[in-house]
């Protein structure tokens, strides 16, 4: 991995808010893995990832989260998604049932 063009050697609070330049000469914006090992922490990369002139860099802005803690999180977030996927789901069929009672009541005026 390259380094970025800067001569810091650490990450101040400015740095981490700016989008650094890396060697292909394009700047990266924050980020965000979706991967399980690194759900959700922010990172710069090269903005020509999946291009054969990507530079390959990359930089956590993130530090790096305990396995356990990581875990927690993603099952965490599984849950949650779950539980909207039901919740939405309910409301479906709410709204069917509501329509058809309506489609009756009014079948039945005619």
């Amino acid at each position: 991995m390259r380094a970025p063009t800067s001569e810091s050697s650490g990450i101040t609070p400015n740095e981490v808010n700016s989008e650094p330049t890396y060697y292909c000469g394009l700047q990266s914006p924050i980020l965000m893995a979706k991967t399980r090992k690194n759900a959700r922490r922010r990172f710069h990369g090269c903005a020509k990832f999946n291009s054969p002139s990507c530079c390959d860099f990359l930089m956590w802005v993130d530090p790096k989260i305990p396995d356990h803690v990581r875990d927690m999180i993603v099952d965490l977030l599984e849950i949650n998604q779950a539980l909207c996927e039901s919740s939405q789901s309910r409301r479906d069929k709410v709204d069917v049932s509501s329509l058809l009672a309506e489609m009756k009541t009014q079948k039945g005026k005619k």
